[in-house]
């Protein structure tokens, strides 16, 4: 099968041939159907992140279908359809059990390998880039026949980490002001989680005029071009004082920094983006002083079994936009000119799409 490979930063992603192993107990086996091309597949590509063992299988954001289950899966068969999270959650653990599925502890990330490529461990975790993988029935979600995958893969990451950071972890209450840094996949759907909210003003920050556009479709209400203002006084201007809530939505702490500073006293900046390996986040101690909030959202704090399926139910009642954040599909064949177009600035989102 077709497997897309990262070896070492700064050089191309390799599309190999790799053998799968049979699923082991507790996992299944999916043919990939749809996978996003998400910023944070490239961050080792670029050395944002350190990505260690290599050879890794990329991907996380995908949907398929059930070709076969390992011994004990009960919750999904061969034929159905799913759609991948890429955290799995027990359902039994602390963090399940409070609320927190998303930082289950009993399928914490980390590398395993089920593939080889001739007889030499690859590793991965659930990886997307590929014809087929393996995955923990844990991290699927079953959905309905008719549901496209090629469409609703976006759900599992993209779509649910930024709806997710403001429904879910921020809890953004309705005529609440919120600023979004970043108006890349996850950050047109945290516009879309202010919408879902009842946000009053949704201000999108980015410095790619094509980006603001996509986000005026999103139901942003505010545009600032940081490439040619200042977008924390521009913030400041349009809320009176400072918004409610800022999203950090890149990954870097520079734009952290920003985004508190663009919040009113008392209120939130959350940070979404993958930050680089190793580095620290700072804020001026006078921010906490007039009680402002500096908080993590990892995955949008998403309870996938149930939130996938709502989302889902929102694209079928047209209440938030999935094609229109499809800029082009590719074959797997294509990734790095897809890693190409997203670091111009071209595309909100590329799939894959496989035969």
């Amino acid at each position: 099968m077709k497997a897309a490979v990262f070896y070492q930063p700064h050089v191309p992603v390799s599309i190999e041939e790799l053998e799968i192993q049979p699923p082991q107990a507790g996992e299944v086996l999916l043919d990939i159907v749809g996978a996003g091309v998400c910023h944070s597949d490239y961050h080792a590509v670029d050395g944002h992140i350190k990505r260690e063992p290599t050879p890794w299988v990329m991907g996380h954001e995908g949907a398929g279908i059930v070709r076969e289950v390992g011994p004990g899966v009960t919750s999904v068969a061969p034929g159905d359809k799913i759609i991948l999270s890429l955290d799995a959650m027990c359902g039994y653990c602390r963090n399940c059990s409070n609320g927190s599925p998303a930082l289950c502890e009993t399928h914490p990330p980390g590398p395993v390998s089920r593939m080889t490529k001739d007889g030499e461990p690859v590793y991965h975790g659930r990886p997307t880039f590929v014809e087929q993988t393996i995955v923990h029935a844990d991290a699927c979600v079953k959905v309905p026949d008719d549901t496209p995958l090629e469409q609703t893969c976006l759900i599992s990451c993209a779509v649910i980490t930024g709806i997710g950071a403001v429904v879910n972890r921020a809890k953004v209450e309705v005529g609440a002001s919120m600023a979004v840094f970043g108006c890349g996949g996850v950050g047109l759907n945290a516009i879309q989680g202010g919408v879902l909210a009842s946000a009053g003003k949704i201000i999108a920050v980015d410095r790619v005029p094509y980006k603001l556009e996509l986000a005026e479709q999103m139901g942003a209400t505010h545009f600032i071009n940081a490439a040619k203002e200042n977008p924390v006084q521009r913030i400041q201007e349009i809320t009176g004082g400072g918004a409610d809530y800022a999203f950090e939505v890149v990954g870097f702490p520079a734009l952290a920094r920003q985004a508190i500073d663009s919040v009113r006293p008392t209120g939130t900046a959350v940070v979404v983006g993958v930050q680089p390996t190793d580095e620290e986040i700072s804020v001026e101690g006078w921010h906490l002083l007039l009680d402002r909030t500096l908080m993590g959202a990892f995955h949008g704090a998403a309870r996938a079994r149930v939130d996938f399926l709502w989302l889902l139910d929102l694209y079928n009642q047209g209440k938030i936009k999935l094609d229109e954040l499809i800029s082009r599909y590719r074959p797997l064949d294509e990734l790095n000119e897809a890693f190409n177009d997203m670091n111009q600035g071209k595309v909100a989102r590329t799939v894959l799409v496989f035969e």
